[in-house]
């Protein structure tokens, strides 16, 4: 089932550009991502992902993203929290848009 996942973090955009750099996501983006955003908000950041499952996302969080996080947060001296909370809802109806020439 495809999913939309949410989570909001209290980071700056340096700080998610810095993970995102670290995980090589624009090159080698994870299997099972069907696209992601991430806005600044006044708070840190709100990230917002379309996945094939949630399990994807799941296998994703441990394999790659969960460290590349605790590694950054070590690096930019950010106190480690617990993880962020996630949100999944089920997304229906998903389009998937062409790129323009």
């Amino acid at each position: 089932m495809t999913v939309l996942m949410t989570m909001d973090l209290p980071v700056t955009k340096e700080d998610v550009e810095a993970v995102s750099s670290a995980l090589r996501s624009h090159e080698d983006p994870p299997a099972g991502l069907i696209v992601h955003v991430a806005t600044e908000t006044a708070n840190g950041v709100h990230v917002v992902d379309i996945w094939e499952s949630k399990e994807t996302f799941e296998k994703f969080n441990a394999d790659r993203l969960t460290p590349a996080m605790q590694q950054a947060m070590i690096e930019r001296n950010i106190p480690l929290a617990g993880p962020p909370e996630q949100t999944f809802v089920e997304a229906f109806d998903v389009v998937r848009g062409r790129q323009t020439d």
